[in-house]
């Protein structure tokens, strides 16, 4: 079976979903082939010749040095300038804008997204006309290249695509129009986180096809799904991913990084702003000793720089597990304030296991709107856990949110000042404007239609029972949080575009690589 990563997300690491894949396949000697048309494409779109005219210097010389750009941000030196790092990061956002611009049907690709004037991914019309339409599409000289050099060798021509990320839903069928027009006999189905959202508000039925595109949707977790679809045992436990066949040096980042996870699904899964409340999924998680068991045999064969954790959450099963059996290479991922992090000679024990980051969701300083949201956790110990993990020296890459249901200005001057009296102990920032999901409990109270027009909208308009409207909350954001003097250089810091993927390696680890 081929599995591919369409276009055009972030390209810091390899897809995880797809390895996970791959490894339960191979796990039941069945053929596992995998294609990263997200990382191809982006070499592919930074290696085509182009011209920008004589007015556009910028892009003139953007274009002059995009190999040199790349090789610098797959560099440790990348870390060493955080001038020269951001400069290439916007070149390479402007080459690529570029190459977008001179496609048949011109296009915006970028480092971490993929936009076109003309089509919206949410609109059922649209992505039928990115598959009708697939030779206009600026991916589709990679697209019949590749495919025509792989696709012979399947000894069964099935065929799987992994949407995760709304940016790749156009590229993605796009492709699918491709295949099913050259090779009408392939069985072609489609999964992913994307595909789980769509159809977990049902705006997305279980027969959908999109006119034959697709022979299948596998909404879930993909193991599960597949083993269905192929008519195989399904897996009772956890299958360790497998990245053979995947570009492991070629990915952008300073360091070779290894993504895994010891879990999928939420353990909490009670924030009302969360798609995991709506989506409903089984949190699944691998036994510990099993897990720290494959991870270091992972560790052993792809020799990464630095490891990154996707679970939703690392639970503090698995934090133990790693302060009491380092793997012997930095590492970073989401965790949950708790009483674990609070403590400072526990946090120091991850410090000492090499977590150089961990991203928590504070989300609001008012207690009150904590509650409301069903964060579960308390401010004061928010407050013991913020210093305790400074004071073990690692990095915290913080989530605030604004302009939830509970939410006034009173409540977010709160949370302004939170963060501005710990501003010291804070590296990064992530600082978001609330959007309704449609499957949330309180879209029924509030929701008055969908935020974006289109079929498969995530998220709904809402009247915001305080009056605080999203106008006023932008507002709020940009004069009175991100310009507060002790706030502002926590932004300026955060890595362009690449945002947490890269923050850790300015977290301290480029000294190690």
């Amino acid at each position: 079976m081929l599995l591919i990563y369409p276009p055009a997300t972030r390209s810091t690491e390899a897809p995880l979903g797809i390895a996970r894949l791959a490894g339960f396949l191979r796990s039941r000697s069945r053929e596992a082939y995998l294609l990263d048309l997200n990382q191809e494409g982006l070499d592919y779109l930074l290696g085509l010749e182009l011209e920008a005219g004589p007015e556009d210097a910028w892009t003139r010389l953007a274009l002059g040095r995009r190999q040199r750009e790349l090789e610098l941000l797959r560099s440790p030196r990348a870390v060493g300038n955080f001038g020269a790092y951001s400069k290439a990061v916007r070149d390479l956002g402007r080459s690529l804008r570029a190459a977008g611009l001179a496609a048949p049907r011109p296009a915006e690709p970028g480092l971490a997204d993929y936009r076109d004037p003309a089509l919206s991914p949410l609109r059922r019309a649209d992505l039928l006309e990115a598959a009708r339409d697939f030779a206009s599409s600026v991916y589709f000289p990679l697209f019949r290249n590749r495919l025509e050099a792989v696709l012979p060798e399947l000894q069964e021509p099935l065929v799987g695509l992994s949407l995760t990320f709304l940016s790749q839903a156009l590229p993605a069928f796009a492709l699918l129009g491709y295949l099913r027009a050259r090779w009408p006999g392939l069985r072609l189905v489609l999964g992913g986180g994307l595909v789980t959202s769509w159809m977990s508000q049902a705006s997305l039925g279980p027969q959908e096809n999109f006119g034959g595109l697709v022979d299948a949707l596998l909404p879930g977790r993909g193991e599960e799904g597949l083993a269905q679809w192929l008519g195989l045992e399904p897996e009772p436990g956890f299958v360790p991913p497998s990245f053979d066949g995947l570009p492991m040096k070629s990915y952008l980042s300073p360091g070779r990084i290894l993504p895994w996870n010891f879990s999928s699904g939420c353990p909490w899964k009670r924030c009302t702003f969360c798609p995991e409340l709506a989506e409903d999924g089984a949190y699944r998680a691998c036994p510990r000793p099993q897990a720290l068991e494959e991870l270091d045999q992972a560790i052993a064969r792809v020799d990464p720089v630095l490891l990154h954790f996707t679970d939703s959450e690392i639970a503090p099963l698995y934090l133990r597990g790693l302060a009491e059996n380092p793997p012997g290479r930095p590492w970073y991922g989401f965790a949950r304030f708790s009483s674990h992090l609070a403590d400072p000679g526990f946090c120091r024990a991850l410090a000492d296991s090499g977590c150089v980051m961990l991203q928590l969701g504070l989300e609001s300083g008012d207690q009150a709107v904590l509650d409301a949201m069903g964060k579960g956790t308390r401010l004061e110990e928010i407050d013991r856990a913020i210093n305790a993990l400074s004071d073990a020296g690692i990095g915290l890459y913080l989530y605030v949110l604004f302009g939830t249901p509970a939410e006034d200005r009173d409540a977010a001057l709160r949370t302004r000042d939170f963060v501005a009296e710990r501003a010291g102990r804070i590296g990064f920032l992530n600082v978001a404007i609330f959007n309704m999901p449609l499957a949330s409990p309180d879209a029924a109270r509030f929701g008055k239609g969908s935020f974006y027009p289109g079929d498969y909208s995530l998220y709904c308009e809402f009247a915001h029972p305080l009056g605080w409207d999203r106008d006023r909350v932008r507002g709020f954001v940009a004069r009175d949080f991100e310009a507060e003097p002790s706030i502002r250089p926590i932004i300026l810091r955060n890595p362009p575009v690449f945002t947490s993927s890269h923050a850790p390696f300015f977290s301290g680890i480029y000294s190690s690589l």
